[in-house]
């Protein structure tokens, strides 16, 4: 989509920018997020963020995956990579490098890519951009909120079990081993122990009511800044208790997994048909 030229005062130089800027830029915008209306969201703040500089705003894409999804995987992106590569744009607006490129390595190669072309990059919310998550409120409605803000992932494991109660005991066995291979820092305990309540809590309250087969996925993810995230997904997309079962008023699985020093947040999947329930843990913080 084109917008007219705006007559705007650049704004101090608050964002982070790789590459030089021409005196009459035209930017695409682009994000990634599990969530389209994240994602319109914060291409809405990237447009005015680029009015304030007095940009040109031809084009705005998104990607619907996760942020540590490699960018030449995703479909928005490449749109992106094609419109800098033929020289239709000077330049990009993300909210920030890990939205584009999720491992350090990787956000090294984006660089040299762009003032190859050459190319700008505009991160207007550098240093300070996380995931965002979906809770429930006292009514049962569906908002977002900012999650913590996790560094990139820098080693995970992943694996799909059958949802049904005979699974959890295995889970647990995998956790265990899983924690030690991936040499986390904190209390493997009690992290299988946050790992074991959101497996029970998708094996009672996610299983499919007809009664056909489903499973669960579990991850492991340890980032660079030590902190573990515990993925359970389930083909469930309802959550509408989540708010009263974090403070304890909806059975104990979740109020267990904040009494372990674990942050809760969820997302809907892709499809809208399932959800993924994420506890996030900082070593030395979780009581034995």
């Amino acid at each position: 989509m084109t917008h007219a030229t705006p007559i705007a005062t650049p704004a101090a130089p608050s964002h982070k920018v790789v590459g030089t800027v021409p005196g009459h830029a035209r930017v695409v915008l682009y994000t990634s997020s599990c969530d389209s209306k994240i994602a319109l969201s914060a291409l809405t703040v990237l447009s005015d963020f680029a009015f304030r500089q007095g940009w040109t705003v031809v084009q705005e894409v998104y990607d619907l995956a996760p942020l540590d999804v490699p960018r030449y995987r995703r479909t928005g992106w490449r749109t992106v990579e094609q419109i800098l590569t033929n020289g239709e744009d000077t330049g990009l607006v993300a909210p920030a490098e890990q939205e584009i490129a999720w491992h350090p390595g990787d956000r090294t190669a984006l660089r040299v890519w762009l003032l190859g072309l050459p190319a700008f990059a505009a991160y207007p919310h550098a240093g300070r951009h996380g995931n965002t998550r979906l809770h429930s409120d006292f009514n049962g409605l569906t908002d977002t909120t900012p999650s913590p803000i996790c560094a990139p992932v820098d080693r995970h494991w992943a694996r799909s079990y059958t949802l049904r109660p005979e699974s959890l005991r295995q889970v647990r066995t995998d956790a265990y081993t899983r924690l030690t291979l991936l040499n986390w820092t904190g209390n493997n305990a009690a992290a299988v122990e946050v790992l074991a309540r959101l497996a029970k809590n998708a094996v009672v309250h996610a299983a499919p009511v007809d009664g056909t087969s489903a499973h669960i996925d579990v991850r492991l993810a340890v980032t660079e800044k030590d902190e573990l995230l515990i993925d359970v997904g389930d083909p469930s997309p309802e959550f509408p208790d989540c708010a009263a079962a974090i403070r304890g008023e909806k059975g104990s699985g979740l109020w267990d997994v904040r009494r372990l020093g674990a942050d809760v947040s969820w997302i809907l999947s892709e499809n809208g048909r399932g959800k993924t329930v994420r506890a996030h843990l900082l070593p030395g913080e979780v009581p034995a």
